[in-house]
């Protein structure tokens, strides 16, 4: 499979690497598998003919089945109910799995005295079992419960639907389990294979294929991290990249998350503050990061890639600002950007018109592709890595005190920061806050229960409401408020019935669940023109991620640094100035210095984008790079830093030890890669010293 559709991969690397690792987890596999059958069958009397032959064996064995299977079903009930009531809700990895461990030790006790009593209930009606010749009422349970077994996975695969899973590991199983099969009927059910065993010294043949297995082990376990091989086998095995993770972790020795073999990229696996992706401190004479050298210390480094590239022009606009998110919004959905459903209806009829009223923006790309760490970014305006965490590891961590988000200088300035939402992750105590007089979550879901939500019809009429307030008071404001319906899962929606299945289904959901936003958005433009709020009022319209849908063959969002997880709409609506589309690169994290600059307030020294005022008055941006990074989180342990800089963009999958290339301009789906190509080699090293730069600065400032 790695051979056949891997790119780059060394044929001897991939099969070394196959063999060692599927070969030992078949070694230790077939050694447990055979002591515990062996066990089994020691435990009966008489072994598997015995139970074949004797009634009253058979119905003992048979009972006792039904009793674990009792048992289990208990177990399981149980410890499903307490997932659901518990330990969902927890936001630490830790006490979950120390809170899941302690349920199932508490559910045991029942569980067990469950299996017995009907061990007990049935052993008396075990002889009106079927039994048929050949596998008696336990060998017909044992088939049944496997039987069960494989339609309850099928069931639980078609809720999640199968199309959007990664099924490789899986496929890999089942083969395994098929070979597995026939390798048993041919030695030990054919008169060939029989015969064959019969002549082999079976001693010597284990011995000689588990010394083999080993030596391959040890031989892929050296092939370097930079090997084009480690990258074939992410991108096209079923299982092997599942077995390569595994090794990698039962390999780190310092347990810092990397391992010095099998392309780990550990270069010190004595010490858990150095690995890749860890914190260089410069001029320490240590390269805590695997760069290959020590970070420069701040006296001899040039200008950080993160300063901004001009001070404010401090705009003269003297009205009010309202802020517009809509969740995993991709920028190539919108009717501008020549999308529909069906093909020439366009599904945003109200951004359509705020994009012929305002500034465009066509190449913006999120600081990340989920929420948790988007917004934060947007708010701050500084990277996800130089955000103050509660807890970075967390999926949904709080902000520390010490952020600060650019509503402190609006309010500062003379606007009210209101902000009006109902979603898990807007609770005043998150640390967006900061900066805000008003700010209301009323009616947020759980984490689960958010996710098959219909917020809008909850939230706009709220801002509604306050906008009409505010049209009477004369208040200046800036109102943030946030549509979160093209969120998975997506709902359907009377207004926009769905027709198709499938993977095709979902998107078609997708999108209708974006029409829908755009629905209620419009309610909101239209509270503005009938209170005459427009004429005075900037709108600021923008998506927080992207969505994926198999382009990488990943789908929804927070994977990875796709442009399809990356690209966002933004929209800027300034009564006075003239409808312009930007094609200048720019990031979310430019989104708060603009506003500030708009009103004429005094930037934080903390922003690190830049304003775009320029772009929204029609001249044009000086050239500078976008970063987005994945940081590594109990949700999504991956840790990507990405960089796009004049229409190219490099990404360093750190996890991954490995680097993409991709010519957006002539590749803007990015699906070639130019990154091993010779004729790249002097752009490579070029952008890759300005990301390694940006991963190497002073974090918190």
């Amino acid at each position: 499979m790695v051979l056949a559709r891997g790119s780059g991969g060394r044929p001897f690397e991939i099969l070394a690497l196959a063999a060692g690792l599927y070969g030992t987890a078949g070694l230790l596999s077939g050694a447990f598998v055979g002591w515990a059958v062996a066990t089994a069958i020691a435990a009966v009397p008489g072994g598997w003919r015995a139970l074949r032959e004797d009634r009253d064996l058979d119905g003992r064995a048979a009972a006792a089945l039904l009793g674990i299977a009792a048992a289990a079903l208990v177990m399981a009930a149980g410890a499903g109910a307490a997932h659901g009531l518990f330990v969902a809700e927890m936001a630490s990895r830790k006490l979950a799995v120390i809170a899941t461990a302690g349920l199932a030790l508490a559910f045991f006790p029942v569980a067990a005295l469950a299996g017995v009593a009907c061990a007990r209930l049935v052993a008396r009606r075990t002889r009106h079992l079927p039994a048929p010749p050949g596998l008696g009422a336990t060998g017909l349970l044992l088939v049944g419960f496997a039987t069960a077994g494989m339609l309850a996975f099928v069931a639980a695969l078609s809720r999640a639907d199968w199309r959007v899973l990664d099924l490789g590991p899986l496929w890999s199983a089942l083969a395994a389990l098929l070979l597995t099969a026939g390798h048993a009927i041919f030695w030990y059910g054919s008169t060939p294979g029989q015969r064959l065993r019969a002549r082999l010294p079976r001693r010597g043949v284990r011995v000689g294929v588990a010394v083999a297995v080993l030596t391959l082990l040890v031989l892929g376990s050296q092939i370097g991290e930079t090997s084009p091989s480690y990258a074939a086998i992410t991108d096209a095995s079923w299982g092997l990249r599942l077995a390569l993770k595994v090794a990698r972790h039962l390999t780190d020795r310092d347990h810092d998350g990397y391992s010095a073999l099998f392309g780990g990229g550990d270069c010190d696996d004595s010490r858990a503050d150095v690995f890749p992706g860890a914190e260089d401190i410069p001029g320490d004479g240590i390269d805590q990061d695997c760069q290959g050298g020590d970070a420069l210390a701040a006296s001899a480094e040039p200008a950080p890639a993160n300063t901004p590239a001009a001070p404010a022009r401090h705009g003269t606009f003297s009205g009010n600002i309202l802020i517009i998110a809509i969740d995993a919004l991709r920028a190539d959905r919108l009717g501008v950007a020549g999308y529909g459903r069906p093909p020439g209806h366009s599904l945003t009829p109200t951004l359509d018109a705020l994009a012929q009223r305002g500034a465009r923006f066509t190449h913006v790309w999120a600081q990340a592709p989920n929420t948790p760490r988007s917004f934060p970014s947007l708010v701050t305006s500084r990277y996800p890595s130089e955000i103050a965490w509660q807890k970075q590891s967390l999926n949904y961590s709080n902000l520390l005190p010490s952020n600060h988000t650019f509503f402190e200088p609006l309010a500062a300035a003379g606007l009210r920061p209101i902000g009006i939402f109902s979603h898990f992750f807007f609770t005043a105590d998150r640390g967006i806050s900061k900066g805000f007089a008003e700010w209301s979550d009323d009616g947020a879901k759980s984490i689960a229960d958010s996710n098959k939500d219909i917020a809008s019809p909850r939230i706009v009429p709220r801002v509604i409401a306050r906008l009409r307030k505010a049209a009477q008071t004369g208040e200046r404001f800036v109102l943030w408020t946030h549509l979160f319906e093209p969120h998975s899962s997506y709902m359907e929606h009377p207004e926009f019935p769905t027709s198709l299945s499938g993977v095709q289904g979902l998107e078609e959901k997708y999108d209708y669940e974006i029409a829908f936003a755009d629905l209620w958005a419009g309610k909101i433009i239209k509270t503005l023109e009938e209170t005459k709020l427009d004429h005075n009022t900037a709108v600021v319209v923008f998506g927080d991620h992207g969505e994926a849908w198999g382009e990488h063959k990943r789908y929804f969002h927070g994977q990875d640094l796709t442009e399809e997880q990356l690209r966002v709409p933004l929209l800027v609506v300034v009564p006075g100035q003239k409808p312009v589309v930007v094609d200048d690169e720019v990031g979310l994290i430019d989104l708060g210095p603009t506003l500030v600059d708009l009103v004429s307030a005094a930037p934080l020294p903390s922003f690190h984008g830049r304003s775009l005022l320029p772009a929204i008055e029609g001249k044009s941006l000086p050239s500078r790079a976008i970063f987005a990074e994945l940081l590594p989180s109990t949700a999504t342990p991956s840790h990507e830093v990405t960089m796009i800089d004049g229409g190219k963009k490099l990404t360093h999958k750190i996890s991954e030890r490995r680097w993409e290339l991709f010519d957006l301009a002539n590749d803007p789906r990015q699906q070639k890669n130019l990154a091993d190509q010779p004729a790249s080699r002097a752009l490579l090293d070029e952008l890759r010293a300005k990301l390694v730069r940006f991963e190497e600065r002073k974090r918190q400032d």
